[in-house]
């Protein structure tokens, strides 16, 4: 059976849950994988995230052994999962081995652009640990994104079949609860947070919460003179009783610091969420980059003009939002005004900046290579974006890779 990506689901997936079930589920998910692909280091990765109460990235891993071992069943659609996040070297060397096993059962774009994930995860992994000469890594990277690049310049596969349009269940009621108890930990004339993306235009379009949304977006502006500020909210929001903070992301941005060493550059990015009712709440730390401000994670990047702030109220709290909004939602979606049901972060806002990291390299050569071989439409705009961007170029309708990483 195929669930239907929904709120509901979400919110099951982010909330807490009992060490019976964690231990539970996470014993059976180890057998299963265990079963799927025979190697216990694999069984072993699946089985932590639940222990270690990711549910939701364990259940996305667990479907990604499905989809790709014996079995081929796909529980939903997850085309774009990075299955190496939190992997250790013998994790990666355990799903190189089982992707290469399955090489002859795959379509050949799905296993390269699996094989991609593994090789850009080694390279991560070896800079996390210091290394700084990577050149063999990097050219063995290269390598392999050039093998997949022809798959996906001649694909002619046809439209993916629709899926029908997501019933608006996102529950009101539980985001004006969370978005209450976030003004009372974090009093937003004290920290000046403010509501972006979805969540704002939410509040210009429908003068209220999106009934497709999944989640509430607020960002916080980084004064990079005062990092203690962005330390001390954190402090506050682990000390609020109604939230978990789920997970701190950096933005990375791999440069080369001599001729032929790398490092990895970080900058805070992301404060994750979860109230107790189960609802996502992403805090997006934003930076200031001349008349940019930009704000992502360790994969994505979106740019906007710098705005002043405005007062506004969602759901009965008072909160502040970019000032100038048509600019700021114009810049995000294009024609904001019409309402959409099904969205793309990375198809459907204009102003998204590829990350320079291998990760975010494998991410969307992986990204392009699902919409050549099924959605024609999403394949030609994710095409001209990384095009636009610098990852790749044209060769008379051949793509190859452009960005020097």
């Amino acid at each position: 059976m195929k669930l239907a990506k929904s709120y509901s689901l979400l919110n099951f997936l982010n909330r807490s849950h009992s060490p019976a079930f964690r231990h539970g589920v996470g014993g059976a998910a180890w057998a299963g994988t265990l079963a799927v692909t025979g190697r216990p280091s694999i069984a072993h990765l699946v089985r932590t995230q639940f222990v270690d109460d990711e549910t939701k990235y364990g259940f996305r891993l667990a479907g990604w052994v499905l989809r790709r071992g014996w079995p081929g069943i796909e529980t939903v659609t997850d085309d774009f999962f990075d299955f190496t996040l939190g992997a250790e070297p013998a994790d990666l060397e355990a799903l190189e081995a089982f992707i290469a096993h399955r090489r002859r059962a795959l379509p050949e774009h799905l296993w390269r652009a699996d094989d991609l994930f593994v090789r850009a995860a080694r390279i991560h992994a070896q800079l996390d640990a210091g290394a700084r000469d990577i050149e063999d890594l990097r050219a063995d990277f290269r390598a392999h994104a050039d093998a997949l690049l022809p798959l996906i310049s001649s694909a002619h596969g046809g439209r993916r079949a629709a899926t029908g349009e997501r019933e608006g269940d996102f529950s009101v009621d539980d985001a004006r609860t969370a978005l209450g108890d976030l003004a009372a930990a974090l009093p937003v004339r004290q920290w000046r947070w403010y509501v972006i993306s979805g969540t704002f235009l939410g509040v210009v379009r429908e003068g209220g919460f999106l009934a497709h949304d999944y989640d509430i977006d607020v960002g916080v502006t980084h004064d990079p003179e005062h990092p203690e500020v962005l330390d001390a909210m954190v402090r506050a929001l682990e000390r609020a009783p109604r939230f978990v903070v789920k997970k701190l992301d950096d933005a990375q941005t791999v440069v080369e610091t001599a001729p032929g060493r790398y490092a990895v550059e970080r900058a805070p990015a992301l404060v994750k969420l979860i109230h107790e009712n189960g609802i996502n709440v992403d805090v997006f730390v934003h930076h200031r980059d001349g008349d940019r401000l930009w704000h992502g994670s360790s994969i994505h990047r979106w740019e906007n003009s710098v705005f002043d702030l405005a007062e506004y109220t969602l759901a009965g709290v008072d909160v502040l939002g970019p000032a100038d909004a048509d600019r700021y939602l114009t810049e995000n979606y294009g024609d904001w005004r019409t309402p959409v049901t099904e969205f793309n972060c990375t198809t459907g806002t204009p102003n998204l900046v590829i990350s320079r990291s291998f990760r975010s390299v494998a991410l969307f050569l992986t990204r392009l290579a699902h919409f050549a071989h099924g959605d024609p439409g999403e394949y030609a705009r994710l095409r001209a974006t990384l095009v636009a961007d610098g990852m790749v170029r044209d060769e008379d309708g051949v793509l190859r890779l452009e960005r020097d990483i």
